[in-house]
């Protein structure tokens, strides 16, 4: 493919700013730790680096995004360097992230189009910031508008399932509405599940998240409302067994990391509440197929507080990677309409800001600092670290290092 790629390069010559490319041979991605299945090249002169990444298909965009900015980092040694990003196509929060990179590297996208003539299409720039926005996704229904297909009947016992399930919000149970189920969780555990069957229902447990074979056959039930209008003892009772569990787990220190994590964000409490506020649900399903950005966009976490609304990044795992796919994901929502209408559950409007927090523990902080680098504002990812002893004593803390951060979280009594 090298070949190939030189090939096109020399019939473009007058796309690029450098010309008598050098292709990065293997040993040296390998030794670089730059990503295989892209083709890396390098020109320019000592004052200016110029590189390319190329990509005849990309699978996962952050993994291309990422790999550009280490290559520019790799062949800068602090010269003003510039980037070109050469693939058949660019998602809009791809184009849009590019835009976001600054510092001594500099970024640009071009077009391949492999039976055409040229097939080289450099975009230009204003297209990279784009201000115009798009519609993404469709709004969650709500109780009410998932019983509109039920007959009046199921309805009527749908009514009785929430009314359960609503009596068990004071012991951290939540509830996630999608068109064709509403599931029922606990943090990131999903205890039950209401599936549409027709004009009818089905409720019952759900434990696969279990290990033990014979604890996931006791405890799948059933649920049902009887004559009497209640909901089967047996189903009740085994939910409330569940979270019994559950509960246990979390005293006794033996949740993942990300479970505990996930749990307590959902819960807002203490220190997290001060700095952010309340949860806010993320009222967005996806529409189509291929909008997958909406289902990531629902793993982070939302807050909102005198108006405004934060969001939050939670980093635990592949830093630089996790951190470039959260700014592509923050494009999304710069440049979507996913936020520009969110209220909070009184109908008042919330602000979104433009920042994304990202929160990690201190070992991995230093890792995605390098980010900033990289980014022509970083004060649009605030970083966050949780105390090192977060999983035993809470989350009695979090710390910025950001003058801002600090310097508001002393006024509130928390340093």
């Amino acid at each position: 493919m090298s070949i190939t790629w030189n090939m096109i390069w020399e019939a473009h010559s007058d796309l690029f700013i450098a010309q008598n490319w050098l292709e990065c041979p293997e040993d040296k991605k390998k030794a670089n730790r730059l990503p295989p299945q892209f083709t890396y090249f390098m020109g320019g002169e000592t004052t200016l680096r110029v590189g390319i990444i190329a990509s005849s298909s990309i699978i996962r965009e952050e993994e291309f995004f990422l790999a550009g900015v280490l290559w520019g980092n790799r062949i800068s040694n602090g010269a003003k360097t510039v980037i070109y990003f050469v693939a058949p196509n660019f998602s809009v929060a791809f184009l849009n992230g590019i835009s976001k990179i600054g510092g001594t590297i500099s970024a640009r996208a071009v077009y391949w189009r492999e039976k055409l003539t040229p097939s080289l299409y450099l975009i230009p720039e204003e297209q990279l910031c784009s201000r115009s926005r798009y519609a993404l996704g469709e709004e969650r229904p709500d109780w009410k508008r998932w019983g509109q297909r039920l007959n009046p009947v199921a309805l009527q016992q749908l009514m009785i399932v929430k009314a359960f399930f609503d009596d068990l919000v004071s012991r951290q149970v939540r509830i996630e509405i999608k068109p064709q189920q509403i599931a029922f969780l606990w943090g990131s555990f999903e205890i039950a599940e209401v599936r549409r069957k027709g004009k009818k229902f089905e409720l019952s447990t759900k434990v696969k998240w279990l290990k033990n074979s014979d604890q996931i056959l006791k405890w799948q039930k059933q649920g049902w409302v009887d004559a009497s209008g209640s909901l089967n003892l047996e189903f009740c009772a085994t939910i409330l067994s569940i979270l019994d569990y559950l509960e246990s787990l979390e005293q006794e220190g033996k949740l993942r990391p990300q479970d505990l994590l996930a749990l307590w964000l959902h819960q807002s409490g203490g220190i997290i509440k001060s700095v952010w506020g309340s949860p806010w649900p993320w009222p967005w399903l996806p529409k189509e197929r291929g909008e997958n950005s909406v289902l990531e966009l629902e793993e982070w976490y939302f807050f909102q507080g005198n108006g405004q609304l934060s969001v939050v990044c939670p980093i635990f795992e592949k830093p630089l990677a996790k951190a470039a796919r959260s700014i592509l994901l923050t494009c999304v929502l710069e440049r979507s309409l996913l936020l520009v209408h969110a209220k909070d559950e009184h109908g008042d409007s919330l602000v979104w800001d433009g920042r994304v927090h990202w929160l990690t523990t201190l070992g991995m902080e230093e890792e995605i600092r390098r980010w900033y680098c990289w980014l022509k504002d970083v004060a649009k990812f605030p970083i966050w670290t949780l105390p090192e002893n977060w999983r035993e004593k809470g989350i009695y803390e979090l710390n910025s290092q950001s003058t801002l951060m600090n310097h508001l979280l002393m006024q509130k009594g928390y340093s």
